[in-house]
Order: C-alpha cells, then sequence, then structure tokens
C-alpha cells in the first residue's frame, strides 16, 4: 500500500502557489447542483505570497496527492479578510457571471438548451455539458431578472440539473444515472456514512399546458384557458406559462415525479480526500453491513485540507431515479 501526502495548489491572479508555498492552512470547497454557486474558502498564514491578492483576481483551486492535482474550482476572489494571524480568500466558479447579467431576450420555438447556450454566452460563461429534450414554444427573458434567474427557472421545467465543472463551465443536463462514477468501499475509502430511506409522502402534484389547443401538441395555436386543467383541481396543480402544449407539460411533471423517487433515498458520507468527486455524480457505497450498494446521486460535496482532518471528502447523497 503507497501511502500519498494530500496536496493542493492555488491560482489566484495568475500566480500558482502549492500549498506549501502559500502558507495554506485550511482550505474549503463546496460543489453543488441547484441555485448556489460552487464557492471555495482558503485560510493562509502571515507569510503567505498571497498577502496583496484583491478582490476580483481570477482563481484557480487543484486538490488531490502529492503532484496529481485536479482542477476542482475555476472562478473569481469575491472576499479577501486579513486577519491578526494571516489571510482568509474566498471566490465564487464562473457561473458568477451569471448572476451579475441581465438581458432582454424572446425566444421563440427553440429548446431549453439552446435557450441556455445563447443566455450563458452573452454572460461570456463557458459551456460544459448542455443538454435538455424540453421544446418550448415561447419563453421571454426578462431583463428584471438575472440570467442566473432565468436559467434556473428552465432547468426546473426541463428537469435538468445544474453545475460548473471544475474550469468553470456551466453543465445544464438531466440528472445521471446508470453506471456509477465512484465506488468507495466500507473499511477502505468510506469513513462515515448515514444514509437510508426518506419519507416523500406529498400530494400528487399535476402539470397542465398553457393553452386551449395543448391536447393537438406543439405545433398548434394556443389562447389561454379559463380551467387548463379541465375543472376544479382534485390535487396541486400547475400551469406554467413557458409551456404552451402537452408535451412540456408532461416532461416537468415526469422531472418533478422523478426529483421525488430520488428524495426517497437520502443522506451523507464521508470518504478520504476524492478531488475527482464532483456534484451530480453517481456513487455506490460498497460493503455495507446489511447495505445493498445501491446508486447514489450526489447533490453537493464538500472537499476540505488542513485543520485537524487532512484531506477528507463529504458528500450528500439522494437515491438515483429509473
Amino acid at each position: 500500500m503507497t501511502l500519498q501526502r494530500p496536496g493542493a495548489a492555488l491560482t489566484l491572479d495568475g500566480d500558482r502557489l502549492t500549498a506549501a508555498e502559500a502558507a495554506l492552512t485550511d482550505l474549503h470547497v463546496e460543489l453543488g447542483v441547484g441555485r448556489a454557486h460552487d464557492r471555495f474558502r482558503a485560510a493562509f498564514g502571515a507569510i503567505t505570497r498571497f498577502a496583496d491578492v484583491a478582490a476580483g483576481a481570477s482563481a484557480v483551486v487543484e486538490l488531490g496527492y502529492g503532484d496529481d492535482l485536479d482542477t476542482v474550482l475555476t472562478g473569481t476572489v469575491t472576499v479577501v479578510e486579513r486577519r491578526p494571524w494571516g489571510l482568509v480568500v474566498e471566490g465564487l466558479a464562473g457561473t458568477m457571471a451569471l448572476s451579475r447579467t441581465r438581458v432582454g431576450r424572446s425566444y421563440v420555438s427553440q429548446s431549453a438548451a439552446d435557450i441556455v447556450s445563447d443566455l450563458a454566452g452573452a454572460a461570456g460563461v463557458d459551456l460544459g455539458e448542455v443538454s435538455s429534450s424540453l421544446q418550448l414554444s415561447a419563453y421571454h427573458a426578462d431583463e428584471r431578472r438575472s440570467i442566473w434567474s432565468h436559467v434556473c427557472t428552465l432547468a426546473r421545467l426541463a428537469g435538468c440539473e445544474l453545475s460548473a465543472d471544475g474550469s468553470g463551465a456551466l453543465n445544464f443536463r438531466p440528472p445521471k444515472s446508470g453506471s456509477p462514477d465512484h465506488s468507495y468501499r466500507h473499511g477502505a475509502e468510506l469513513v462515515a456514512w448515514d444514509v437510508g430511506p426518506r419519507d416523500t409522502t406529498a400530494t400528487n402534484i399535476s402539470v397542465v399546458p398553457f393553452g386551449a389547443a395543448s391536447e393537438q401538441g406543439a405545433d398548434h395555436w394556443h389562447i389561454l384557458l379559463r380551467e387548463p386543467d379541465g375543472g376544479p383541481p382534485s390535487d396541486e396543480t400547475l400551469v406554467p406559462a413557458a409551456l404552451r402544449d402537452r408535451d412540456g407539460a408532461q416532461t416537468f411533471q415526469q422531472a418533478l415525479a422523478d426529483a421525488r423517487t430520488r428524495r426517497g433515498t437520502g443522506g451523507e458520507a464521508v470518504v478520504g480526500g476524492d478531488a475527482a468527486l464532483r456534484a451530480g455524480d453517481v456513487v455506490t457505497l460498497d460493503d455495507l453491513p446489511g447495505g445493498d450498494g445501491s446508486p447514489l446521486r450526489v447533490t453537493a460535496a464538500t472537499h476540505r485540507l488542513g485543520g485537524d482532518k487532512a484531506f477528507y471528502t463529504l458528500m450528500r447523497v439522494e437515491g438515483v431515479a429509473a
């Protein structure tokens, strides 16, 4: 068995330093899927060579073992705090630019993926994996809301997850399923876990389209309906204005059902530091006492280096929909 020393490197404003060179004492990186941007927090001793870094500087964070480091976050420094004992630097992933940019645009007969790609381009954000089957008859991006707000709305309608890759590019894609990206074994990489069934009992949610021709598909004209669901609803009913046809409504309704299925399993697990693990990945926890090793989807991953915990990764997980 080969023992490796955890390692890290940070590049701030183009200056790349290893953990030792930067006098790094603690590093915290949070990755997720959803409305929050990935973020990092780094603490440095008083002798750090990053003493002159300022908010707005570019930032790249690498983690791993020895000289084998993976880029886990690329973005911008947002906070610099000088303390008696040193320096604290915080930053957000490159997707942050979507929250700072507003545009007014209208889209007709385009896919959610095409709309997201165009909006991201307006903010100067690179694209990672962008994929969605949802077709929208019309969508208006109001400049009173940020691009990020519109992208989050489109992700919910399309049943897609939002994340950033290590380079800071935007991912807009359906939640992963299928073969696991990582496997962690009890008694080896897996340190602790608290995973099991969750109660998802709730009122069923129905989604109905916005127009009278909706039952005829997406190729017909639509007018507003007084009772889009055909009468007084017996369950919670959503009538999203962006969904004008039956196909879009069914896509959204299935996405809500899949999300509820995934929430039927949940919890947290801690593993030895794995910089390759990202939010959205599928993992298995193997050789658990009484466990079956069912696939789990990572909804958030926190990498922590320094302090009294060396290098570890905490993940929040849920089930995987069929």
